[in-house]
């Protein structure tokens, strides 16, 4: 298949970069989307899946992650503050207080993304979600944990939202980190004295991005850890030597046309 063709020319053949780069750019988007796509779906999928499978279902979640709770005035009535990890890659917090807002005590010790819970609001910046709990707490008549339990669809439902919400936030940063890539490769292949087109930096962005993509998915399915300046210490080394393969190249072509 084309892609595979032209990840392992990316990942393995230095020499065949001149190439690649003359690929057609409609070419080399859909390569960059299949990839953003095919991996955020894993990456995305990955955490409901293994909770699924591990727990026999979404139908204890009530029951293990969140604390008891009752409603007064149409606000959720908590004892004291808790914080919660899940399986799902993500910290349920619970607060008290009319903290509508992610504090730092919030973010202390927490990996990954946030959902807090208060007396009023439910908020997850990486989400973008900022609502109401009244409407919820009418709609479904809850007035305490139990009548959440007894609405377990809910949660099922819920995580399908989040599933494709994550999905869909995953693929717009990479997006935005793959825009922010090229402008660095720009800045970057002036110092070995290219002049290349904005173009060209694009494709180079694009196939320079496919072996950290794939350790990083590698990576995370087996629980490894890596720092992120081993990824960037795997981009530079790429750079470096696809930039002399390319000086090497228009060396030649100087050459040849003399």
């Amino acid at each position: 298949m084309y892609i595979f063709k032209q990840a392992k020319n990316a990942i393995f053949h230095f020499d065949k970069y001149p190439e690649l780069l003359e690929t057609k750019l409609s070419k080399v988007i859909f390569y960059a989307l299949f990839f953003i796509i095919f991996f955020n779906a894993i990456y995305s999928s990955y955490p409901f899946i293994s909770y699924y499978t591990k727990t026999k279902g979404f139908d204890n979640f009530v029951e293990k992650y969140i604390p008891d709770f009752k409603v007064v005035d149409n606000k959720l009535v908590i004892d004291k503050y808790y914080k919660t990890s899940t399986p799902l890659d993500m910290t349920i917090i619970f607060d008290p207080e009319e903290n509508n807002y992610i504090t730092e005590e919030d973010k202390k010790d927490v990996k990954g993304l946030i959902l807090k819970v208060t007396p009023t609001h439910i908020i997850s910046s990486e989400l973008g979600l900022n609502i109401q709990i009244k409407p919820l707490l009418t709609t479904f008549n809850i007035y305490d944990k139990s009548d959440l339990s007894n609405t377990k669809y809910l949660i099922n439902i819920s995580n399908i939202i989040a599933f494709i919400l994550l999905f869909f936030i995953f693929i717009l940063k990479d997006i935005l980190l793959l825009l922010i890539f090229t402008i660095l490769i720009s800045l970057i292949s002036s110092f070995y004295g290219l002049k290349l087109s904005y173009q060209t930096i694009f494709k180079l962005a694009v196939y320079v991005s496919t072996i950290p993509y794939i350790f990083k998915i590698v990576f995370y399915l087996f629980s490894i850890p890596i720092p992120y300046i081993i990824y960037i210490g795997i981009i530079l080394s790429y750079l470096h030597f696809i930039f002399k393969t390319i000086l090497i190249d228009n060396n030649k072509s100087k050459i040849n046309a003399n």
